[in-house]
């Protein structure tokens, strides 16, 4: 393959809940924010924890990976930010940026980062860290989480993997068709995928095609996967109204929650998940695609305020 023309970095604006600060003109929300900012000795800079793209590595998986090497704390990604594009040296450079809390379960952050790259990790409120940050790009960035809702709960509406064709299956119920070997590996690389977004609940269809692709997911978090029959084709033909519902329920659900089905019945799952929604419609999701809705849950209804999408 030949070499890619673009630098390819991902990072994120990693922030915390801290105390209020008085004499703030910000809103009272936005003034418990603080922000972590890393120092770079070789450029003198103080920036955003953000790296390259290690080779056959997602964007999603880089950017949890360069912000636990640089601040030391492991994130949850929430919703996604404005991309960055510049030239280095004559060269393109693309980098991609999430939202990112830190995440619970990490009290106690180990850094990994060499001392000659980043040298110092700071936490400050937003216009400090506003007035801090070298690069207006990046004071930039800072306001897009500043402005409510900055805390989000991602709902993931993944299409299964590559599964054996139903003319090549041999089997007598197609509920049993498994997946191919192309969709193992789509498994297996969603897996860090997955994980960038912190989910911690996994509800599939009951078709073995559905189990298989979350499987090698729960087993590598040691989480149960939640049968539902509502999701799969069968299910969905006889009891459409059902799975509606379903779907509406689990708006509200506060879980980071990944929902695996067909493609039949994703149309269904989108029509309720995105009701409301103002974006753009989203495209068709090929084979162990998935997208991420980013609710916000702390008015009277859930709402979706960013969607993306992914493949693996």
């Amino acid at each position: 393959m030949a070499p890619d023309p673009v630098i390819r970095a991902a990072g994120a604006v990693l922030w915390r809940r801290g105390e209020p600060t008085g004499g703030s003109s910000s809103s009272s929300e936005t003034a418990r924010l603080e922000f972590a900012l890393v120092h770079r000795p070789a450029r003198q800079d103080w920036s955003l924890p953000k790296g390259k793209l290690e080779a056959g590595e997602h964007a999603v998986s880089a950017a949890v990976r360069e912000v636990q090497e640089e601040t030391g704390y492991a994130v949850a990604l929430g919703r996604p930010l404005t991309t960055l594009r510049y030239l280095v040296e004559g060269q393109r450079k693309q980098v991609r940026y999430w939202s990112a809390q830190v995440s619970r379960e990490t009290p106690q952050p180990v850094r990994s980062a060499d001392p000659a790259e980043i040298d110092d990790v700071s936490w400050l409120p937003y216009e400090q860290a506003r007035a801090r940050l070298t690069y207006p790009h990046d004071a930039r960035l800072l306001r897009e989480v500043a402005k409510a809702p900055f805390d989000t709960v991602p709902l993931v509406l993944l299409r299964h993997c590559k599964a054996v064709k139903r003319a090549a299956w041999d089997g007598t119920h197609d509920h049993a068709r498994p997946l191919e070997g192309r969709g193992i590996g789509q498994a297996r690389r969603l897996v860090p995928m997955l994980a960038a977004f912190g989910v911690n609940r996994l509800i599939s269809s009951d078709a073995t095609r559905c189990r298989d692709t979350v499987l090698p997911f729960a087993r590598e978090h040691s989480l149960e996967v939640e049968d539902e029959p509502l999701l799969s084709e069968e299910g969905h033909t006889s009891s459409r109204g059902h799975t509606r519902r379903l779907a509406r329920e689990l708006m509200a659900d506060p879980a980071a929650l990944v929902i695996c089905s067909h493609r039949p019945v994703l149309p269904d799952l989108l029509a309720e998940t995105l009701a409301g929604w103002h974006g753009a419609a989203p495209l068709p999701l090929g084979p162990g695609a998935f997208l991420v809705l980013h609710r916000d849950l702390s008015g009277h209804r859930p709402r979706v305020v960013a969607v993306e999408r992914h493949r693996p």
